[in-house]
């Protein structure tokens, strides 16, 4: 099988009109470039266009053009992976791995943090008492070039984060909080707040959509039962050399990892496959996706679309893998879990006690100290 990949939502990470990052794939059983070239150049013609390029078109072009890419689409029997990564969302869950990561902050028990669930639930807690303001002084912090600047930049970011937690009313939320902030300031060089281009660059957007949409090829060639021959993916220079060494490493991971507490997670994904970057003039595929994820975007944002987009949109949807980065989808998430979840039994809380005393003494050998 073989993928088409195109993206939207480059500007910058505080930018208020692109507030979501969307990175998106055409997948198909056969060589989308090679075999439908010409039939996507005359679909360009039919609107006096060289080649398709959804922000240069506008609604009424792409309108005249749906259908044909509807009948194209429904004839290779096409598939789609849509990934969308909410900005402020992505800051909230760095910060969470920043701070409470307890391979480096010893003050943090470890099940808040390699337990899912409870990793989720601290993330949602700690956005809700967030201040944006504060948030956007880390990010800044992350993505500094000095390490002494970046570092200080982080422990000024660790003040105005005890004034959030000053009036907060979950106390087991603000001793969390309190206790890790006051072992990242006593012991700042254990934080790896600072980090080289390429690892700075793997904390954008694009590479958390990338990642994704990677394992959602995965789940594509599982059903299909095809390998992944090739992923072609739109040029843009800034990520080009990262997303080539991301694709390697997935491909190239370990088949199974097992977390400290126990979870097991398959990292391994498009084993085989071959990357290629490649510029939208010279492929169907992506300029197909293009247009795709335009709709998309429209779609998602409320704005109308006319009878034919509307056709070609749903028939994407249908026939789509989407993965939603997002506040929304961690709160509703975290209600689905909890919902399922029976209250605990007498002797389950015996045993979670159990389990929390002496995790807490564990902590407190780390650190030291008789209290935490």
């Amino acid at each position: 099988m073989y993928a088409y990949v195109d993206e939207t939502g480059n500007a910058g990470i505080f930018d208020s009109d692109q507030p979501v990052f969307i990175t998106a794939a055409l997948m198909t059983k056969i060589n989308f470039d090679l075999l439908h070239a010409r039939d996507i150049k005359t679909i360009a013609s039919k609107i006096g266009e060289p080649e398709l390029h959804a922000n240069d078109l506008g609604p009424e072009k792409i309108e005249r053009i749906a259908e044909d890419l509807l009948k194209l689409f429904k004839k290779c029997n096409a598939r789609f992976f849509i990934s969308r990564v909410e900005k402020k969302y992505l800051i909230v869950t760095k910060f969470v791995d920043t701070l409470f990561d307890p391979t480096e902050n010893k003050a943090v028990p470890p099940h808040h943090y390699h337990s899912r669930w409870s990793r989720l639930l601290l993330t949602y807690h700690f956005a809700i008492n967030l201040n944006e303001e504060t948030a956007n002084k880390f990010w800044l912090s992350l993505m500094e070039k000095k390490a002494a600047r970046a570092q200080q930049m982080f422990l000024n970011t660790l003040l105005a984060l005890e004034q959030d937690t000053l009036n907060m009313s979950n106390k087991g939320l603000k001793q969390l909080i309190s206790c890790a902030i006051q072992w990242a300031k006593q012991n700042p060089d254990s934080i790896s707040i600072y980090s080289t281009k390429s690892v700075k660059l793997g904390h954008w957007p694009n590479m958390v959509g990338f990642s994704n949409l990677l394992n959602g090829i995965e789940q594509r060639s599982k059903k299909w039962q095809r390998q992944v021959a090739e992923i072609v993916h739109d040029r843009q220079s800034q990520f080009a050399r990262t997303l080539e060494e991301w694709h390697l490493i997935h491909k190239n991971f370990p088949n199974d990892i097992i977390l400290s507490m126990g979870e097991e997670r398959k990292l391994r994904c498009v084993e085989g496959s071959q990357f290629r970057i490649s510029a939208s003039a010279d492929s169907a595929g992506i300029q197909a996706i293009d247009i795709v994820i335009w709709l998309y975007k429209r779609f998602f944002d409320g704005k109308p679309l006319d009878y034919h987009s509307a056709q070609l949109i749903n028939y994407v949807i249908k026939n789509a893998y989407q993965s939603d980065f997002s506040f929304k989808n961690l709160e509703k998430a975290l209600n689905g879990y909890f919902s399922t979840k029976k209250p605990p039994t007498a002797e389950e809380l015996k045993r979670a006690q159990m389990f929390l005393d002496i995790e807490n003494e564990y902590v407190q050998d780390r650190i030291g100290q008789t209290t935490i």
